[in-house]
């Protein structure tokens, strides 16, 4: 880095720079003009100290401006990036020596350091500093050296970009449209081996992760065969109770592929674990990628919903076809002189079809259903009054007449939603029959349909939802609903409209609320095999104010019983856990707290997925590497040239040294250096007239 100044001159500073110089010069003459009793040098002397700073303080009040050059030199930029995935030693060819291309390749590290400023990454899952040439990284994802390089080097002069892989990459996007966006050469070293070699493996598993008790789900096997045409394999699938899927696979390809849909049934709760295997042939590259395991949540989610009826009546089967619908809930019919105890206790949600009756106050059915959500469908066997008194949400007083209402949308209802196509259907379905009489909120409610008779949209709910005692409950004011599902059918072919208006309102109604006061969660279900495992947890009080006061301890055990216990960090007001990498498997874990004297426990699990993805393709992509060398204007070597590629951008010219410079302009008043030499001149001068007794 070099620094230079420079005064910047024009005409007139020139001029005006004379005029300082006569300045000083008559204002020396006149101060040592006279001064006979001094000999000549002194008094010479002192006369060239006061001009020079007579002039240079003059000077100074025009502010001329000074150049300020700062000159920076920057060598160009070698990043080398080296593939540190197991692909590396599964997919190699015969004659490749990974310790000798290892010491070849700090060679030219040390070699390209002379005269480059030079920085090596390892990449696999992620990108590391330093040349680790161990080869055991999980999954390969060439596109974030790309982003390592946009995010660290966007501004550097680069020279050149060094990439030792075999072109397999399995995580991140296509690092050939990323390498696009660097305008530098790339020099690609092709490892491993482009012919495929004889292997029989599970390249592919399609499934969801979640399913449902007693529910069939689907998982989609795909196989695949190099150079193994004529043998044959079996492919099973376990899980805990043993063997539940077996098919012999027969290769009648050099390359084969087969996907084979298994279907199977979730026959336990919580997270099963499957292993998928195809048992091996002779002499095949590996037998790692023969096995995949997969884990699957179960859930139990299906709630019971229970509708007790008065009598017989066609809606009892259009509201039970609609719930079912979703396959989540299970719906019974009752009627009111002869549901149990039993049936109402299970039920996550009761449907009260026309109850409270005239012959029927269904006070005992009341009294064991009074913490459960409630959805009262009212109609001709009503009793409105009784109904009026058995909830604090719609209040009607009745003739005992009915009448013919249409649904008519209220705009703001939140609660949930439903589609504008469906809304309109709804809108033009026929009447249902609703009690005649006046209508009145009896407390905080959210009217979603009011009633329209004929062409006059009235204030009177159809269907109203509001909370009593800390439950939710609905009313829906008229029968016939069987007619809307009968006519959506002759309509449209189907009965979207009248089931999702159903099975949005039972979602509503049914929705459990997490009432307890000590969570514990993780971050994902299911995490993989080098992914930092992240959990969260959450402590309320009394009043269901998060807190975080008291310590909170986890113990995660995987199914060999090793446990690993740590301790939560405490977040602004709740809890977090970091808990690292953790080998794969399935994991369960006990979390436990004591606030004041209540002690608190949680528990759950969640999986860690090995991970198999560079065991599932063994064939090296050469062909990317020389198209990312190609159109960078770089080139594709062997292992075997490695070092020769010190050569090739040594003969590179467009890696060359850049210069910056860094121009200011500036007063010269603000330097230092123009305040120093104006201190040293008046001292010089000052101590020159105090020796000889001028001052």
């Amino acid at each position: 880095m070099s620094l230079l100044f420079q005064l910047q001159f024009t005409s007139i500073s020139f001029l005006w720079l004379l005029g300082c110089l006569a300045l000083g010069l008559g204002y020396a003459f006149g101060l040592y003009g006279q001064t006979s009793h001094l000999n000549t040098s002194t008094r010479n002397s002192l006369f060239a100290l006061r001009t020079l700073t007579v002039t240079i303080l003059s000077f100074l009040l025009f502010a001329p401006l000074i150049r300020n050059v700062d000159t920076t030199v920057e060598k160009p930029l070698i990043i080398i990036a080296q593939d540190n995935s197991a692909s590396i030693l599964i997919s190699k060819t015969k004659d490749f020596n990974d310790k000798s291309y290892a010491a070849n390749l700090k060679k030219l590290e040390k070699e390209l350091s002379v005269d480059y400023d030079v920085r090596s990454f390892s990449f696999g899952s992620t990108v590391k500093n330093g040349l680790d040439l161990t080869f055991n990284s999980p999954v390969t994802d060439i596109s974030s050296v790309f982003k390592l390089i946009e995010d660290q080097f966007s501004n550097r002069n680069i020279g050149a970009l060094i990439i030792g892989s075999d072109g397999i990459y399995n995580r991140g996007p296509n690092p050939e449209y990323e390498s696009k966006n660097l305008k530098s050469s790339i020099y690609t070293v092709a490892l491993g081996d482009t012919i495929a070699k004889r292997d029989l493996l599970i390249s592919n598993v399609n499934y969801n992760n979640i399913t449902y008790l007693d529910n069939q789900f689907q998982v989609e096997v795909t196989v695949e065969a190099y150079q193994a045409q004529g043998s044959s394999s079996v492919l099973t699938v376990t899980d805990k109770s043993g063997l539940v899927f077996s098919r012999v696979v027969v290769v009648n390809s050099k390359e084969f592929r087969l996907m084979i849909p298994i279907t199977l049934l979730a026959k336990n709760k919580g997270i099963q674990q499957y292993d998928i295997r195809l048992s091996p042939m002779s002499n095949e590259l590996s037998v790692k990628n023969n096995n995949e395991t997969i884990f699957v949540e179960v859930i139990d989610g299906r709630q019971k919903v229970l509708i007790i009826a008065n009598s017989p009546h066609p809606d009892l089967t259009a509201i039970k076809q609609s719930i079912e619908v979703n396959k989540n809930y299970s719906v019974k019919v009752s009627f009111a002189d002869e549901v149990s105890k039993t049936d109402i206790d299970e039920a996550g949600l009761l449907i009260l079809h026309q109850l409270p009756s005239v012959s029927n106050n269904s006070q005992e059915i009341l009294k064991m259903a009074a913490a459960k959500p409630l959805f009262y469908v009212l109609g001709a066997q009503t009793n409105v009054a009784a109904f009026s008194a058995s909830q604090t949400i719609l209040g009607i007083t009745s003739t005992g007449n009915a009448q013919e209402a249409i649904a008519s949308f209220e705009p703001d209802f939140y609660a949930f939603t439903l589609s504008d196509k469906n809304k309109q259907r709804i809108r033009n379905f026929a009447p249902l029959i609703s009690p005649f009489g006046n209508y009145g909120l009896k407390g905080p409610g959210n009217i979603m349909i009011s009633q329209q008779i004929g062409k006059v949209i009235t204030k009177m709910p159809m269907l109203v939802f509001g909370e009593d005692a800390q439950r939710k409950i609905a009313v829906l004011a008229g029968e016939g609903i069987w007619r809307w599902r009968l006519e959506d059918f002759q309509e449209n072919n189907n009965h979207e409209a009248i089931d999702e208006l159903v099975g949005k309102t039972v979602q509503y109604l049914s929705a459990r609320e997490d009432k307890r006061k000590f969570r514990v969660y993780s971050a994902k279900n299911a995490f993989d095999e080098n992914e930092h495992v992240i959990l969260n947890a959450e402590l309320y009080n009394n009043a269901f104010e998060l807190v975080n006061t008291p310590d909170v301890n986890i113990s995660l055990t995987n199914r060999a019983g090793k446990s690993y216990t740590f301790i939560f960090s405490r977040t602004t007001n709740a809890y977090s856990l970091d808990a690292g990498v953790l080998p794969a498997g399935q994991y369960t874990y006990n979390a436990r707290t004591e606030l004041g004297k209540d002690k608190q426990t949680a528990s759950g699990q969640f999986v860690i997925t090995q991970q198999q993805a560079e065991f599932k393709q063994t064939r090296a992509n050469h062909q990317l590497l020389f198209s990312m060398a190609q159109q960078s204007g770089g080139k594709m070597v062997f292992p075997a040239q490695v070092l020769d590629i010190a050569k090739l951008i040594k003969a590179n010219e467009n890696v060359k040294t850049v210069s910056y410079e860094d121009r200011k302009y500036e007063e010269p008043i603000n330097l230092k250096l123009i305040f120093y030499l104006m201190l040293a001149l008046l001292t010089v001068e000052w101590f020159s007239r105090k020796r000889i007794g001028e001052v």
